[in-house]
Order: C-alpha cells, then sequence, then structure tokens
C-alpha cells in the first residue's frame, strides 16, 4: 500500500503536466484571447458549440492534409484554434450578459494594441473581427458575433502565425464555426450581405 500511494498521487500530475504546460504555452501567445467567459455562458442543457484545438493537434492535422496540401501550411503557423457558439434563446437575462461581455472583449482588445479589420452591425447581428500583428506578420485574429434574430454569440480566436488571405479554408476544412463570418467579408460593397 505504501508503495500505491505515490503512484496513485503522481500517475494524474504526469497525465495532466504536458496537456497543463502546452495550455501555458498557448495563453503566452501574443494572439491569444481567452473565450472561457464566452462558454461559461452555456447553461447545462443549452445548445453549445466548442472548439479547442492546441499544437500538437494542429500539426497533426497540418501533417495529415495530405487530401489538401494547400491547406497543410496555413495549419502550420496556427498554435491554437478557439471557437465558442452558445445559443441564448429565450434567456434575455444571459442575452444582456453576453452583449457586455462581447462589448467588454472589444474594448480591452483595442486597449490591447489589437486592431478592428472589421466591423458589420445590422438588424440581424453585430459581428467585430480583431487582428493582432507585429507590422509583418499576423500573430491572431479574434472574431466576435452576437446575433440578435437567431439568439446566439460567437467567440473564435486563432493564435499563431495566421494567413488572412487563407483564413476561410481553415474554417472549410476544419469547420471551426463563426470563421464563416470572415468569408462573408471577402465579398465587395453590397455584396454578401
Amino acid at each position: 500500500m505504501r508503495f500505491l500511494l505515490p503512484v496513485i498521487l503522481v500517475l494524474p500530475m504526469m497525465v495532466t503536466a504536458p496537456a497543463a504546460a502546452a495550455d501555458t504555452e498557448i495563453e503566452r501567445l501574443d494572439g491569444f484571447v481567452d473565450g472561457s467567459a464566452f462558454c461559461g455562458l452555456a447553461g447545462e442543457d443549452d445548445e453549445v458549440v466548442e472548439v479547442h484545438l492546441g499544437p500538437s493537434i494542429l500539426s497533426a492535422l497540418a501533417r495529415g492534409a495530405g487530401e489538401d496540401p494547400d491547406i497543410a501550411p496555413v495549419l502550420e503557423g496556427l498554435r491554437s484554434i478557439t471557437a465558442c457558439v452558445v445559443s441564448l434563446r429565450g434567456d434575455p437575462a444571459r442575452a444582456e450578459r453576453a452583449e457586455r461581455l462581447v462589448r467588454e472583449t472589444e474594448v480591452r482588445l483595442e486597449r490591447g494594441g489589437w486592431e478592428r479589420l472589421a466591423r458589420v452591425r445590422d438588424a440581424e447581428e453585430r459581428v467585430d473581427v480583431f487582428v493582432r500583428n507585429d507590422e509583418r506578420i499576423v500573430r491572431g485574429v479574434t472574431v466576435l458575433v452576437m446575433g440578435r434574430g437567431d439568439g446566439e454569440v460567437v467567440f473564435v480566436n486563432l493564435a499563431g502565425t495566421v494567413d488572412l488571405a487563407r483564413i476561410g479554408e481553415i474554417g472549410d476544412t476544419l469547420h471551426v464555426p463563426g470563421l464563416d463570418e470572415m468569408k462573408k467579408g471577402e465579398t465587395g460593397p453590397g455584396e454578401g450581405r
């Protein structure tokens, strides 16, 4: 029993240590934004989609991109993809909290040196796209969507080296919710929206 107790105590630390180190690495990325507050808006029985892809998964996906070799270089530069889509239907209090969270996140990003790439306001939704760059390379992209008509909030963050011209491919290949908002922005004035 004396031998078993230390093994029982140490084994979980050995398993969680690499995951914790990866999380710490991701959190230190210049383009990373923590979206856990958005996922936290979901109640136990609410509709929610969460995507969390870290460096090891993204590297594996890049290596396995044999079907579409054009996507491999895009994935290789990414270190983290996080997305959260939460349905807010029938809950005005949560919808109000979500709107406040979107506004607070916008302010935090602007104060943190993020550049607003796009802002769309219409009767159905409010969309904001921010980029974090260092004059030559985009280090992160954050998309915030507050759907008024469908009652859902969307948070997406891509951290690492991001090729904006090819960001739609990431959404198409990995089916990351929220990146379709970036593709909508590819159309010219008066088109698509």
